[in-house]
């Protein structure tokens, strides 16, 4: 690395809320879930903290360097980085700007930017937490699933209860026979009784 200090453009959507980030940053740039496990020099450069908030994303999980004015990722995570949807090799990789990273959930894309451009883009030097996902579901997006299921609920009692009806009345209905009427439909089909007496 030369001896000037070089500024990288990090580019990310949250996955969570969708909202999109941005940050500048002085290489090297250590990216990972916990700002406490990264180094906080190399060799004798200060490096700069990218902290991404996700279970994926290892305490460490990667480190980006230029090396010759080109961008360089080198994987230090259990889950593995990827470049391009494809794992980075052991000993890390030369990147460009349309290439994209995927830290965890997150899909990163870095540039070097210009020396002109360093002086008007305030650095990040406080480290601050930039992408923190949610810690849960908005509360009026509970309401409108309760809501919602209970309203789904209430149709389906009421399309059971419409379709039961339907069903009665499309069974045809047939009186039980009465005792009475059984007993002389009985006499009909046997006809009258004759009595045969014998004489001896």
């Amino acid at each position: 690395m030369s001896g000037e200090p070089v500024v990288i453009q990090l580019s990310w959507e949250d996955p969570v809320t969708g909202q999109s980030h941005r940050s500048s940053l002085q290489a090297p740039i250590a990216i990972g879930r916990e700002s406490a496990r990264m180094p906080e020099q190399l060799g004798n450069q200060p490096v700069s903290h990218l902290e991404l908030v996700h279970k994926q994303v290892s305490r460490w999980h990667a480190l980006v360097t230029v090396v010759n004015r080109q961008l360089h990722i080198t994987d230090k995570s259990a889950n593995g980085t990827f470049l391009n949807g494809r794992p980075i090799r052991q000993d890390g990789q030369i990147f460009t700007p349309k290439d994209t990273l995927r830290i965890g959930p997150f899909k990163i894309t870095a540039a070097v930017v210009n020396d002109g451009e360093a002086d008007a883009t305030e650095l990040n030097q406080d480290r601050s937490h930039l992408a923190k996902p949610g810690t849960g579901a908005n509360p009026n997006t509970i309401l409108v699933w309760l809501v919602g299921g209970g309203i789904l609920l209430l149709m389906g009692l009421g399309l059971w209860a419409a379709a039961r009806a339907l069903l009665d009345q499309a069974r045809p209905q047939v009186e039980p026979p009465s005792p009475e009427s059984s007993i002389e439909n009985f006499g009909a089909e046997v006809g009258p009784l004759e009595i045969l007496t014998t004489t001896t």
